[in-house]
């Protein structure tokens, strides 16, 4: 497995899995009081032992954008042929790297008439998409047996005023089968909002300087785990 090297990116296979370490955090941070000393495992990644509730985590990133994410963080590291190489592939996939940012292929979404659209046709399918495989998953066996099953999704989404409350909908119609996930957590660019299913409502939480710091505990988290078995 890769070494960890001092400010540089993690290497793509970590003993911990950094967005299980850093929806740890988040959700301990933000819900003292829902959430007690959260311990990372799998099915589900993390588990509230003392209140029986057990976690999954997951991303509403699409894989090729994640991929080009990855890949632009190496680059600084790079030589400069490696670099050239590495920023023309990702202009040839739609990523115009800069040495200060990156953008990619804009999302957006059509519609004709006074009505919002249909949610599932806006960038918020690589949420409800992802939502959707977690559920089914859940319900295919496999996982510990704990009192309450929430879900926490990461994204790169702007949630705009009307969105919420469509996703709501949306998301109770994927919640009926035998076994469904009590929160659903999605933390966008704007906000973490949360979808409680059993009373049916959405809530949004205002994040800001609040997530300031999280990302490194998380790193932090990963490091010593690394640390960790090679003892």
């Amino acid at each position: 497995m890769p070494k960890i090297e001092q400010d540089r990116p993690l290497p793509s296979h970590t003993k911990l899995d950094y967005d299980e370490c850093y929806a740890k955090v988040v959700l301990e941070k933000f819900f003292p009081d829902r959430y007690v000393d959260l311990l990372l495992d799998d099915k589900p990644d993390l588990r509230d032992t003392s209140n029986g509730i057990g976690i999954e985590v997951t991303s509403a990133i699409p894989q090729n954008e994640q991929e080009a994410m990855s890949l632009a963080c190496e680059i600084p590291y790079l030589e400069k042929e490696q670099q050239d190489k590495r920023i023309a592939y990702l202009k040839k996939a739609g990523y115009n790297y800069t040495k200060y940012v990156m953008t990619g292929p804009g999302m957006g979404y059509a519609w004709t008439g006074l009505d919002y659209p249909d949610i599932r046709n806006t960038w918020c399918k690589y949420f409800l998409s992802a939502v959707e495989t977690k559920m089914k998953k859940l319900n295919t066996g496999g996982y510990a047996s704990m009192k309450r099953y929430d879900l926490f999704v990461n994204s790169e989404l702007f949630i705009e005023d009307w969105m919420p409350d469509e996703l709501l909908k949306v998301l109770i119609t994927y919640s009926q089968r035998p076994i469904n996930y009590s929160f659903i957590y999605l933390l966008s660019l704007d906000g973490l909002f949360v979808f409680n299913l059993e009373k049916q409502t959405v809530s949004p939480v205002e994040t800001g300087e609040k997530l300031y710091g999280l990302g490194m505990l998380a790193r932090k988290m990963v490091e010593e785990g690394e640390e960790d078995d090679q003892t």
